[in-house]
């Protein structure tokens, strides 16, 4: 009974991990670890992760940190003397990005937690 349930989360399980390593990458950026493949990193992982939920929301969120990430990443290329007071910080900007991957997160529990309970109510013949 229980490989069904982690059958069915196995999506769920799978974008936990890029949902990681999204943070791991911003992490080192914050750091100050710059680069092109840093911006490849979440870009890649960003689209794994689209591919693999199906859910709107979730795929919405992702693609809300993807562009963020690209404006964040782009901050880096000009100088600090370049930037109109318009844009927006790098800490906003990652605090942006931070509350799009929390809204993520907290679908994928709501998501995990429906199907569990969907599986129970097939379980239990209802």
């Amino acid at each position: 009974m229980t490989g069904m349930v982690d059958y069915s989360n196995r999506d769920i399980t799978a974008v936990r991990t890029l949902h990681d390593e999204i943070k791991k990458v911003l992490k080192a950026h914050e750091r100050g670890e710059r680069g092109d493949a840093l911006l490849r990193d979440i870009k890649v992982l960003c689209s794994c992760i689209i591919q693999t939920i199906r859910d709107p929301y979730c795929q919405e969120k992702i693609c809300e940190v993807e562009i963020h990430s690209d404006e964040l990443f782009a901050l880096d290329k000009r100088s600090r003397w370049d930037r109109s007071s318009t844009q927006a910080s790098p800490i906003f900007l990652r605090r942006l990005i931070l509350k799009s991957l929390e809204a993520f997160d907290d679908r994928l529990r709501a998501l995990e937690m429906l199907r569990q309970s969907d599986h129970g109510v097939r379980a239990s013949g209802n």
